[in-house]
């Protein structure tokens, strides 16, 4: 896009769907100084109006063909409204011709907006692997941030530079399983997260006060971490499993039994995770791993 005195001017993004992860990445792409927010549309003016203020750049657009032309659309919408709003994206009257169209969500690749190949877009998604939620994120805290991107080679061609701008890893891949990746992705963050709101309850029940529960979950969570990024998961991994101590798990299901029954099965099945990762590496021997099995599938 040329500009006075043969420079180009920054590139502009489109947004549908300005919420939390979409205006996390407005905010930061601001602050780089090197992209311009254009268009932004949510399901009411109300919205729109509220997301333009949080992020004190765009134009309210009243429906999708008021939205001006634009480098880029970053639709970023829920899940599911992602193919409805790519066929009526298609559908309306917006200039779309060489424009890169892309969502971001884990479990769709770029075939979902499909339809606006018709238009001359160029359909993409880019899924940045981690929470989009802090409303302050700083480019230096997303730095190295894993983003994850499809599309055809001229697309992402184009949207490397919206990801390099703001530091961010860019990883682009083809073919991808989503179902199977966004799997393993929401295992590592939502499920971590979840088995750390877990373990401080069980802490709590224990006896410890709620703000030692945290403490402890959260030091133990950062050891754990920098352990995983040291070695690896499979060679950082320690505790009862790999050493074969049966006694010690069939105590903490006795003691889950007695004072959090309905928790039983969610450690079952966290330890023989643990019990397949051993096995793998070789720690445990077959009987072991039979005294393991019978424990822990009864």
């Amino acid at each position: 896009m040329p500009a006075e005195g043969g420079r180009r001017s920054s590139p502009t993004v489109n947004i549908i769907g300005c919420g939390r992860a979409a205006g996390c990445l407005a905010r930061l792409w601001l602050e780089s100084d090197a992209v311009r927010i254009g268009s932004l549309l949510n399901r009411t003016r109300a919205s729109t109006t509220a997301a333009q203020r949080r992020l004190g750049a765009g134009t309210v657009a009243g429906c999708l063909d008021d939205m001006a032309a634009a480098d880029f659309w970053l639709i970023g919408s829920g899940d599911e409204a992602i193919r409805p709003i790519g066929e009526r994206l298609a559908r309306s009257g917006c200039a779309l011709d060489d424009a890169v169209v892309f969502h971001l969500a884990g479990r769709f690749g770029p075939e979902v907006l499909a339809p606006l190949l018709a238009r001359g877009a160029l359909p993409a998604a880019l899924h940045p692997a981690r929470s989009l939620t802090y409303e302050s994120l700083t480019i230096e805290e997303f730095r190295g941030t894993a983003c994850v991107a499809e599309g055809s080679e001229e697309a992402l061609g184009r949207l490397e530079a919206l990801v390099t701008v703001i530091d961010g890893l860019w990883l682009p891949v083809a073919g991808v399983d989503r179902g199977l990746y966004h799997a393993a992705l929401a295992i590592v963050s939502n499920i971590t997260k979840a088995v750390a709101w877990k373990a401080q309850t069980w802490l709590a029940s224990a006896g410890l006060p709620e703000d030692t529960a945290d403490a402890v979950t959260h030091q133990l969570l950062s050891t754990t971490m920098e352990d995983l990024f040291r070695a690896g998961a499979s060679q950082s991994i320690t505790g009862p499993v790999v050493r074969g101590d049966t006694s010690t798990v069939a105590a903490h299901i006795d003691a889950l039994r007695r004072t959090h029954p309905n928790d039983v099965e969610v450690y079952r099945i966290l330890a023989l995770t643990v019990v397949e990762l051993a096995r793998e590496r070789g720690d445990l021997d077959s009987a072991t791993l039979a005294r393991f099995d019978e424990l822990l599938r009864e």
